[in-house]
């Protein structure tokens, strides 16, 4: 009742302390329940932290039996192999469930003396601020972790570790090159969701296609319904043509792509029309050209969430243009059936909108209007002749879904109150309608 499940200071640490001084009874009540202990984060600060060893050896000693979930933050030298804080918590290894630990790199090879002591850790996070020497020894520490379903490695390349990754379901952020990211997708059979962060030298813009066996051309996964792709900040220009050509990722369910300049080729594409159950596309400050990303959704009929975002200054990155908007814009009047149709199932929209399209917001009000009209008697009127219309039908015979939710960003221009004002009436017709900054707020 007094603390959440925010892993800060004061949930960890600064509440529980406090109930113990209220009163001899708050404080025999608060001693005696383990669970309340049973959370820690510390920050390191040198070799010689300011971290009290007593306080550590208080919570191991009140949380009893209970699983622990540890974060713990060495970012600020001086750095050494080891740490008097990390020793206490290798001690209670066999009681980790959840940890965090984000350390010089020199430190991970004290992780030896657990191998063989995790039954019950599931969640494994590991990052470092420095660089992995290329050749690392290859650590084993936490090949043997029975229940381990999630890891992460922040800033560094997961190579240098054993991992049972036969077992994993969740790959929350790991970073690495094309081949590697193959490698995890080969063995991680049963995994469901991945976020990956492709990098190569800062030196080089492109990296090289993966030496697959002839055998094994492509890199299927049939579990696989989530997966986030990202590049670093220092270079957004990877050339992912080579993932997009042999990765085959039948039930994606969510695709992300976030922060990527590359050139988006026929392979992008062909990637697409193989994702036949795609649900969610989120695409954020990605350079993708009108024409490839149209391309692109003609493949997606099954989408029902399409994420558009840009961010504050790059003109290149990608914003909704005139062009994308009438291409989104249903025409129930064509004589070609299929005519205007873009994703027929779209429920959701979430679209930055640039200076470039200020000429064109009747357009988008347009595009709203024309994905409202749910059933054929509103779209065809008293001339409907088609034999399957009916008054109860939600969407007719065409199989069309009802724009329900929409949410704009302006980006570079001002929304003036014409627009706003005819944007906020479609709540009338049933559309809900969200305002955000380019930044998600």
């Amino acid at each position: 009742m007094c603390i959440d499940d925010s892993m800060d200071d004061d949930n960890t640490i600064g509440i529980p302390l406090l109930l113990t001084k209220i009163c001899s009874r708050w404080r025999s009540a608060a001693i005696s329940n383990p669970r309340l202990w049973s959370r820690l984060r510390l920050h390191l600060i040198g070799s010689t932290s300011t971290v009290n060893p007593a306080l550590v050896d208080i919570w191991l000693r009140r949380s009893g039996s209970c699983p622990l979930t540890l974060y713990l933050f060495w970012e600020e030298p001086p750095f050494s192999d080891s740490h008097v804080i990390l020793k206490k918590f290798m001690i209670h290894s066999y009681r980790w469930k959840v940890v965090f630990f984000y350390l010089p790199s020199c430190a991970f090879p004290c992780f030896q003396k657990i191998r063989g002591r995790l039954p019950m850790l599931t969640h494994l996070s590991l990052g470092t601020g420095d660089e992995i020497p290329k050749n690392s020894q290859i650590l084993d520490m936490f090949e043997i972790a029975p229940r381990l379903q999630s890891i992460e490695c922040i800033n560094f390349s997961p190579i240098i570790f054993k991992l049972p990754q036969a077992q994993l379901r969740d790959i929350p952020l790991m970073s690495g090159n094309i081949f590697e990211c193959f490698s995890i997708l080969n063995q991680a059979k049963k995994l469901s969701k991945l976020s990956y962060i492709f990098t190569v030298p800062a030196a080089s813009t492109k990296v090289a296609a993966p030496a697959l066996p002839i055998s094994d051309s492509h890199v299927y996964h049939n579990l696989l319904t989530s997966l986030k792709i990202m590049t670093p900040p220092w270079n957004e220009c990877v050339d992912l043509t080579p993932f997009f050509h042999h990765v085959r990722l039948p039930y994606l369910e969510t695709l992300t792509i976030c922060n990527l300049k590359c050139t988006f080729g026929e392979e992008f594409i062909q990637f697409l029309s193989v994702l036949h159950g795609l649900q969610t596309l989120h695409l954020r400050k990605i350079s993708l050209p009108d024409d490839k990303l149209i391309e692109g959704l003609k493949h997606l009929p099954s989408l029902t969430t399409l994420i558009i975002q840009a961010g504050a200054a790059k003109a290149s990155e990608r914003r909704v243009s005139r062009y994308l908007l009438e291409a989104l814009t249903w025409n129930f009047f064509s004589n070609d059936t299929t005519e205007g149709m873009l994703l027929p199932h779209l429920k959701k929209l979430d679209l930055t909108v640039s200076l470039t399209a200020a000429g064109g917001l009747d357009t988008f009000i347009d595009m709203l209007q024309s994905r409202l009209r749910a059933d054929e008697q509103d779209i065809f009127g008293s001339f409907c002749d088609n034999p399957g219309c009916s008054d109860n039908s939600s969407n007719g015979n065409l199989g069309l879904a009802r724009l329900e939710h929409v949410r704009v960003r302006p980006c570079g221009v001002d929304l003036d109150d014409e627009f706003l004002i005819r944007l906020l009436g479609l709540r009338d017709l049933g559309l809900e309608v969200e305002l955000g900054d380019i930044h998600g707020e």
